[in-house]
């Protein structure tokens, strides 16, 4: 399935509890599309990418997460098939060195739905939503609003939980000093907290956002590292 099988470790899948149920979780996102050998072994392929040993929080933990958030708002999607798809990839690529994450990861998807055999128009549905979780802009679709949101709900866990998940993103920049990623860091966390709102959709905005504000402001406004220490 591409780049993202290239670093030592990918070809091993590491097994989870969740396993089953993350394996029908797949088959019913894709609804019938390919072969069901076909199918399965790009679910084997996407749960290698996620439990590489270079994954720490994007890893396959992340996206059950999301979709469990997506089954909530599942009613709400004006296409759920290709929101649910899109959180099976959009993290597929991840490198800390790469600054093309969401791009490669939307080629990903694209190779493995023309592989599946779905249409054009779904696959580029897919690939939007992907590239909106590059977090850079608004998303112009309710669809895309709530695929970010999904994304962004880590922010709004309780503080133990944040912090937890702020460590394992550090340990997928070991190789950025700690000044250099905490200026960073503090820079993309203090743009969100900028926006007027963080989540764009009510749902999300209701249950998520003050929690979401009082972690980051807790994280930019102290400018220690402590929180990104093991």
């Amino acid at each position: 399935m591409g780049e993202y099988n290239s670093k030592p470790g990918h070809e091993r899948v590491r097994p989870t509890n969740q396993d089953d149920d993350l394996r029908r979780r797949w088959h019913d996102a894709m609804r019938g599309i390919g072969a069901p050998m076909l199918r399965d072994d790009i679910y084997r392929e996407l749960v290698s990418a996620y439990t590489g040993p270079d994954r720490h929080y994007h890893d396959i933990r992340h996206i059950a997460d999301c979709l469990r958030e997506f089954d909530g708002v599942r009613h709400l999607a004006h296409n759920p098939d290709a929101l649910q798809v899109a959180i099976w990839f959009h993290d597929v690529v991840y490198d800390g060195r790469r600054m093309d994450n969401e791009e490669q990861s939307a080629e990903v998807a694209a190779d493995a739905l023309q592989r599946l055999g779905a249409s054009d128009a779904f696959i580029e549905q897919v690939q939007q939503l992907i590239l909106f979780t590059r977090h850079n802009t608004e998303p112009d679709t309710p669809d895309g609003k709530l695929m970010v949101d999904i994304d962004l709900t880590s922010l709004a866990l309780a503080p133990d939980r944040f912090d937890e998940n702020s460590r394992r993103i550090r340990s997928e920049y070991l190789h950025v000093p700690d000044e250099t990623f905490v200026r960073n860091r503090n820079d993309m966390l203090g743009g969100l907290l900028k926006r007027p709102r963080i989540y764009y959709t009510d749902v999300f905005y209701d249950r998520c956002e003050g929690q979401a504000r009082e972690n980051l402001e807790r994280v930019v406004g102290g400018g220690s590292v402590s929180v990104w220490k093991q």
